[in-house]
């Protein structure tokens, strides 16, 4: 009998080591830095009011988690628009139950929560400023390592576009996955952008192809728009990210860091005095890693340069989690540095 139970136990155990990672990567309903607003939410008659269900999770997040009450104020935020304050209010009392106003948590549950937008907060009264831009290009990588990547891509403010394409060692049967439904990702980015607090939309781009080998080739990446021009130079820097193999070694060579060629890039615009939006497009690989001749389309065939997060042979998830953040930090050091300040430039003599 001790054996026995000793064996489940130990079953129970392994089966609760090897899902934790994939657990704590899921997105938390709690986890709301900003409440998000869809337009279309918005009441025709008063466009600056909006109403939300007792069940809906932003909801129970003002309610359960911040404790809010009637004429308090949240921060919110329109998808697409601007952010600010919005006042807290209870109306229409569910007339499943009883009103009890002695119990707070059980009557403002029951409750549609309408918040009204404070128009004369200064957020409000201002359009979002421009803001660097980050493409990530994306070889289909496990279904569940991919579910749990959506909201943490969204959660990086610089993220505007994602595309996902085939790479030549991906799984064919992953291209099956419901995490690649818009109903899975797009609920899953609004949680990103509201633990990020971020208003910018993230548009999402699922290319699979029919089937083909070769999916990352140069005329799809060119009708993707992530392929350089070979007449000009758009000033945008590819990255093509190499996250290591059995045989990368300091003494076969390793590519430059990422971020030399996102400040590289960002310091010729700054040079340029023209003052434009620095971007990026960073392509990562699937779990098997790109092959020589994909590598061969980005970098000779449409302008990718390749870069890495060191000797380190990284999972996919953390490659794109770590690039991100590399690239991230760096525009923020370029672009609060100089782009910035050409902006206001520009807005001064506008003005």
């Amino acid at each position: 009998i001790i054996q026995y139970m000793f064996r489940r136990c130990h079953r129970f155990f392994t089966a609760c080591t090897a899902l934790s990672p994939l657990a704590l990567s899921l997105p938390l309903r709690g986890t709301m830095n900003l409440i998000l607003l869809h337009q279309r939410e918005l009441s025709n008659d008063t466009p600056t009011t909006a109403t939300l269900k007792p069940d809906d999770e932003r909801t129970e997040h003002i309610v359960g988690r911040l404790k809010k009450q009637s004429g308090d104020t949240v921060s919110v935020g329109i998808i697409g628009g601007s952010q600010g304050k919005a006042a807290v209010d209870y109306v229409a009392v569910d007339p499943s139950g009883n009103d009890d106003d002695n119990n707070h948590s059980k009557s403002t549950h029951r409750r549609h929560l309408k918040l009204t937008l404070l128009q004369n907060h200064p957020p409000f009264a201002h359009p979002p400023e421009p803001e660097p831009e980050i493409t990530l290009l994306l070889a289909l990588p496990f279904p569940s390592r991919l579910k749990s990547l959506w909201s943490t891509i969204a959660s990086f403010s610089y993220v505007t576009r994602i595309v996902i394409i085939r790479g030549q060692l991906s799984d064919p049967e992953h291209g099956q996955s419901s995490a690649l439904s818009p109903a899975v990702y797009e609920r899953l980015i609004e949680r990103g952008m509201s633990q990020g607090r971020r208003t910018r939309p993230v548009k999402v781009r699922v290319c699979l192809g029919d089937g083909d080998a070769v999916a990352a080739s140069k005329e799809r990446l060119s009708r993707l728009g992530l392929a350089r021009n070979e007449n000009r130079d758009d000033g945008i820097a590819r990255i093509f990210l190499d996250c290591g193999d059995e045989t990368t070694t300091s003494s076969t060579g390793v590519p430059p860091p990422a971020r030399d060629i996102v400040l590289r890039h960002c310091r010729r615009r700054r040079d340029d005095a023209d003052g434009s939006i620095p971007k990026v497009v960073v392509a990562v690989g699937p779990e098997r890693g790109w092959t020589d001749e994909e590598a061969a389309i980005f970098v000779r065939d449409c302008g990718f340069e390749s870069a890495s997060l060191g000797s380190s042979i990284l999972r996919v998830d953390t490659a794109v989690i770590a690039g991100l953040g590399i690239i991230s930090a760096s525009l923020d050091e370029c672009w609060n540095g100089c782009g910035r300040s050409l902006e206001n430039q520009k807005r001064q003599k506008v003005i």
